[in-house]
């Protein structure tokens, strides 16, 4: 499904100071009295159906979005293949469709997992916003340089880490990214998660087939360190998951520049 069938929220838009995850997006440093012109520079929010693609890589996109509420995917499609491979999970307060060539082609493609609610801001006006405020540029340099360390243990997994530990690494990350970014969710109480994505986004993201994925989620559960039913994550052994991962709570938190 294509984005055009997108519905706006207009009337429902949610006001920058009573955003429920400003504390995990870009305009977290930015003053209570600069928010309205924060609010300004924002176009609309807009409404995605689940398994909607946001843009394609290749084609000319005018916004760059942050996620309000909703799961998606950051991802290149192998030409010669057709096959996905999934560079990131995004979640609340992300941000989509930022690159280096902010006026060029996108340099790859972005999805929602589930119905999804962004915020849309032109990209012609980042490099102007991102001039006139330094802690907006530096907060983006924060996110920017949590999603490359991610994607540097991504690439680990993908090519010397076991299938085992490559999931192990995935399902923590998601879970602890949950905690911090998604509002009202109480997984530090019950160690649960909503966890929409299939096996075969897992797959996608380290890699591997259906059926190895499914394998080694079953063996998880029968070493009794998750339970994965009915899109719901729960982490029944923390410790020893995030060592078979080689896991850490502080790999995915932003860390303001010293």
């Amino acid at each position: 499904m294509n984005f055009n069938t997108h519905e706006k929220l207009h009337a429902s838009e949610t006001k920058c100071s009573d955003c429920a995850i400003r504390v995990a997006s870009l305009f977290k440093s930015v003053s209570n009295g600069n928010l309205a012109s924060a609010e300004e520079l924002r176009k609309e929010q807009v409404r995605i159906p689940a398994r909607t693609r946001i843009f394609q890589e290749g084609e000319m996109h005018d916004y760059i979005y942050t996620v309000y509420s909703g799961w998606g995917v950051i991802y290149k499609t192998v030409s010669n293949s057709g096959k996905r491979q999934i560079l990131r999970f995004v979640l609340p307060g992300d941000l989509v469709g930022f690159q280096t060539n902010v006026s060029g082609v996108m340099a790859h493609s972005a999805g929602t997992v589930t119905e999804s609610v962004l915020c849309s801001f032109p990209r012609a006006k980042i490099k102007p916003m991102l001039e006139k405020n330094s802690e907006l540029a530096l907060r983006l340099v924060d996110m920017k340089a949590r999603d490359v360390s991610l994607c540097h243990n991504h690439l680990m997994a993908a090519g010397r880490k076991t299938a085992k530990e490559s999931i192990a690494f995935i399902l923590m990350e998601l879970f602890y990214r949950v905690q911090y970014q998604v509002p009202n969710n109480d997984s530090k109480a019950t160690n649960t998660i909503d966890f929409p994505i299939t096996q075969e986004d897992i797959g996608d993201a380290i890699g591997l087939t259906n059926v190895h994925v499914n394998r080694v989620v079953k063996e998880l559960m029968k070493e009794k360190l998750i339970l994965c039913n009915k899109k719901k994550l729960t982490i029944l052994n923390e410790k020893k998951l995030c060592e078979i991962a080689e896991f850490s709570s502080d790999m995915v938190v932003t860390h303001p520049l010293a």
